[in-house]
């Protein structure tokens, strides 16, 4: 009898110190401001960056470059952007300043990966969607397009420019996050960040959530995005495959068959919240500040998966810095993806003797 509370007991402590450990891990020690607060030495870490970058384009690269992450793209198709008619009036800032006005668009579709002889749709992975909205008017790198990039998970895994390099230098290891033996000095945060962002597939690249993960201006208001299907479906997981390429051919299917409904969200900060801006892995709790309809995107019926358009979607670059004004990209994640994303597009352009598409409009 004794042997057992005592071993009733052990239980019990090991119980409390993992409650603990988890709980202590939970908590963000990030500071919610409403302005960037930059640290020394960032600029020269973003250049690391945009090294590591270009080496990961190099690395993977055969006949053809392909993109450094996001590599394998499922489809850009044709879409309308509509402003909603009853969008709230402290939201009506930049492509949203006027109610129930229509953009053309182009959206891509793709999985996160950096390889592109490993790119079966069946592997976990991040799955990624990019909005190039058409004559939204001058943007930060001085074209016309306002773009939104996002990724089905809604926090990212690594906190600053140095981190982020320290965790490509590991080749992404996930140990990364455990050195040591102090298990209160791991981050177990991140790391779950990490495990998660690389999921089962969904069942088209229509059905899942699309998060901004990083923080954006919308106006004075500090903004994350997401985007989603205008009736999500009880169940994001697919069934079995046999086809390496089922998210692209699900696309086709049902975009042959008619168009297919997206909603454009906004969650605005609240700084009473922990809502910082600095700190991607931290998740924006929709219980703090609920996700705002601003835009319907329609993705018009049409055959996308033809030679010439696959083409342009591969020439096609994305950034988060293709924003106007009203939409800036803030945050140390995004400080850092206006060189890193123009660097790793520029000498994969270079490497493949071609040109972005300067014809958008369709």
């Amino acid at each position: 009898m004794k042997r057992i509370k005592k071993i009733g007991f052990a239980l019990l402590v090991i119980l409390l110190l993992l409650t603990a450990l988890v709980a202590y891990h939970l908590q963000t020690h990030a500071v919610v401001t409403t302005k960037e607060v930059i640290p020394a030495g960032e600029a020269a870490q973003i250049q690391i960056a945009a090294e590591k970058a270009k080496n990961i384009v190099e690395g993977l690269k055969t006949t053809y470059a392909a993109r450094g992450v996001h590599a394998k793209g499922h489809a850009c198709v044709r879409a309308y952007v509509d402003v909603n008619r009853d969008i709230d009036a402290p939201l009506q800032y930049g492509v949203f300043a006027k109610a129930d006005t229509r953009y053309k668009s182009w959206i891509r579709f793709s999985n996160s990966g950096s390889n592109m002889a490993n790119a079966d749709d069946r592997a976990k992975d991040a799955r990624g969607m990019a909005i190039k909205i058409l004559n939204a008017g001058q943007n930060l790198n001085g074209g016309t397009t306002q773009e939104f990039i996002a990724h089905n998970s809604p926090a990212f895994f690594v906190t600053s420019v140095d981190d982020y390099n320290q965790f490509v230098a590991t080749k992404g290891d996930p140990t990364y996050f455990i050195q040591g033996y102090n298990p209160f000095k791991w981050r177990l945060r991140e790391l779950w960040q990490l495990v998660t962002a690389y999921a089962p597939p969904p069942k088209s690249p229509l059905w899942t959530q699309y998060f901004s993960n990083t923080a954006y201006k919308l106006g004075p208001n500090n903004i994350k995005f997401m985007m989603q299907a205008c009736e999500m479906p009880k169940s994001q997981a697919s069934e079995q495959s046999d086809d390496s390429n089922f998210l692209k051919n699900t696309l086709a299917k049902e975009l042959a068959v008619g168009d297919a409904c997206m909603q454009l969200m906004v969650q605005v900060q609240d700084t009473h919240k922990k809502m910082p801006i600095e700190d991607a892995t931290v998740l924006w709790k929709e219980d703090d500040s609920p996700f705002l309809p601003v835009a319907k995107i329609t993705i018009l019926k049409q055959k996308f998966d033809t030679p010439t358009q696959q083409q342009f979607c591969e020439d096609l670059a994305f950034s988060p810095w293709n924003a106007l004004e009203a939409h800036r990209p803030i945050g140390a994640l995004n400080r850092a993806r206006r060189v890193v994303y123009e660097a790793s597009s520029s000498y994969r352009h270079q490497v493949n003797n071609t040109q972005i598409p300067q014809t958008l409009d369709w």
